[in-house]
C-alpha cells in the first residue's frame, strides 16, 4: 500500500489545535482526521507528538519531570540566598529556585529518537506546530484540501513513502496502543 508522510506547519505552537479544530468542525466524519497527529516543536529542541500514526495512538513528548534532583538543588540554593533577607526572603528564593531548578531539570532530559520524531524535529520549526498525517494519497489530498480552505494557513511538506520507509515510521509506532475503533468514541 502506497503512503503518503504529509506535515502540514503552523507558525505558532497553538495554531495546529485551533486548524485542527476547525477541520473536524467543518467536515467531521473526513477519514483524515481520524488518522492525524498534532505535533508541538517547543523551545529547546523538544516535541510532543498526540494523536494517530498508522493506526496507533501516540501519546509521547520528551519534555522531562519538573521533579527531581536540580529542583530540589534549585530550592536549597534559592532558600540559602535568600537568608539575608529574613524569613520571608528565604521562601522566597525557596520558591523561585526551585523553579528554576525545575525548567531546567525538565529541559536536561534526553530527547525521543525514532524515525518519526526524527522526521518531525526536521520538519516542525521550534516554536511551531503541525499536523501530521501517514496516510493514502487521497486521504492526505483530503486534509490539504481542508486545512488549505480554513483560515489558518500552513506550510505544507509532503512526501511519498518507499515501502521501506514507511515501514520504518510504522514500527516507531507500533508499540503505542491501538486506535479506538471507528464509532467507539
Amino acid at each position: 500500500m502506497m503512503l503518503d508522510l504529509a506535515v502540514m506547519v503552523f507558525r505558532h505552537i497553538d495554531d495546529a489545535d485551533h486548524a485542527y479544530a476547525d477541520a473536524c468542525e467543518a467536515g467531521g466524519d473526513a477519514a483524515w482526521l481520524r488518522e492525524a497527529a498534532i505535533v508541538e516543536h517547543h523551545r529547546h529542541d523538544r516535541i510532543a507528538v498526540r494523536g494517530s500514526v498508522a493506526g496507533h495512538y501516540v501519546d509521547a513528548d520528551d519534555q522531562q519531570d519538573v521533579t527531581g534532583k536540580k529542583a530540589v538543588e534549585g530550592a536549597l540554593t534559592g532558600a540559602l540566598a535568600g537568608v539575608v533577607f529574613g524569613p520571608a526572603g528565604m521562601a522566597a528564593g525557596f520558591a523561585a529556585g526551585g523553579t528554576i531548578g525545575g525548567v531546567a531539570q525538565s529541559d536536561s532530559g534526553s530527547h525521543l529518537h525514532s524515525a518519526l520524531f526524527d522526521e518531525v524535529r526536521a520538519d516542525v520549526p521550534q516554536k511551531s506546530s503541525a499536523i501530521v498525517l501517514l496516510a493514502a494519497p487521497e486521504h492526505v489530498d483530503q486534509m490539504v484540501a481542508a486545512l488549505e480552505s480554513g483560515h489558518r494557513q500552513g506550510r505544507l511538506v509532503r512526501q511519498r513513502l518507499s515501502d521501506e520507509a514507511a515501514r520504518a515510521l510504522q514500527d516507531a509506532v507500533a508499540s503505542s496502543p491501538p486506535d479506538a475503533p471507528e464509532g467507539t468514541i
